[in-house]
């Protein structure tokens, strides 16, 4: 019985783990959108790469680069 137990708060833990996981991926992919749609319509725009300096405060809102 204890071992049923055991295991039913390791299958607890391993999903609040997965969950925890999804959610900071899923912010991290969210708060980097704006600038990666910027980059890619400047991109098609221009026919050529964009930088981020070259991004209007419109567009990108003035995000700095992440190193």
């Amino acid at each position: 019985m204890r071992q049923h137990m055991l295991n039913g708060w390791l299958v607890a833990a391993l999903v609040a783990l997965v969950c925890l996981l999804g959610i900071t991926a899923y912010m991290e992919v969210r708060k980097d959108l704006p600038r990666v749609a910027c980059m890619r319509v400047l991109k098609a725009a221009d026919k050529r790469p964009a930088h981020l300096e070259s991004c209007s405060t419109a567009c990108c809102n003035g995000t700095a680069p992440s190193a």
